[in-house]
């Protein structure tokens, strides 16, 4: 298949207003590197405008996020066109633990997407450990099953047939494959995700005063303080 065809089939599918689409296959068969592929194409073709992932990524254009908390921020923050992929899919959303805290999360984001104009590609190697909901004809847009590194079968609700997918070329997108993937419902620690958060790790993690801050910033007590106070109204809003 040429990656004109794929390009079509890619913008067929991420057009349509359903929000989740699965990658499964076998160990081994390049699952994480076609999600980011696809979203490496997405954005080339502008179908989506940000990127998150929990993958440990080295590329600027994606966000790497962790965590519930910060995904949501994330989603809130701005209307442009998203796209979030979750590694290791059937770890943190196990259909044997469906009242877990993290599941019962997730559940109610998925039904969210459509709302913040996102969509969803979780990569796990069993379609069947992902969290039931998920399937749900309602918000489940495709599935991709990875025959090997370079072929896939496609199913999905626009397409009366399955479509099989060949030629599928490995991702430009450096990542490190080595890694677990990981994500929680709350950060394991404070990450800043702006210069105001950064401030206030100093003045709360660090124990820095606001002019023991301006010094080593250069930043104006003042300011900083007014810095300080914006991010504590921002975490207080998401509460």
């Amino acid at each position: 298949m040429e990656r004109d065809e794929l390009d079509e089939i890619l913008a067929e599918l991420f057009t349509k207003p359903a929000p989740i689409v699965f990658i499964t296959g076998r160990f081994g068969y390049g699952k994480t590197d076609f999600a980011l592929y696809i979203a490496d194409r997405l954005l080339d073709m502008g179908l989506v405008k940000e990127v998150g992932t929990n993958i440990k990524v080295f590329d600027d254009r994606f966000k790497r996020i962790t965590n519930l908390y910060h995904l949501k921020n994330w989603l809130r923050g701005s209307k442009s066109k998203k796209l979030f992929i979750l590694d290791e899919a059937g770890i943190h959303l196990d259909v044997r633990n469906p009242l877990g805290k993290l599941n019962r999360e997730i559940r109610h984001l998925g039904f969210l997407l459509r709302k913040f104009r996102a969509k969803l590609i979780l990569v796990s190697q069993r379609a069947k450990d992902i969290e039931s909901t998920f399937r749900d004809t309602d918000i489940w847009l495709a599935t991709f099953y990875k025959l090997s590194k370079s072929r896939a079968l496609l199913f999905s609700n626009i397409h009366l047939e399955p479509i099989l997918v060949e030629d599928i070329p490995r991702t430009n997108v450096k990542f490190d494959t080595y890694d677990i993937a990981p994500f929680s419902t709350e950060p394991t620690e404070f990450e800043p995700q702006s210069e105001a958060q950064k401030l206030l790790k100093m003045w709360a993690v660090d124990d820095l005063s606001f002019r023991q801050i301006s010094r080593q910033t250069g930043i104006p007590t003042q300011t900083v303080i007014r810095y300080v106070k914006e991010a504590v109204r921002n975490i207080i809003a998401t509460l």
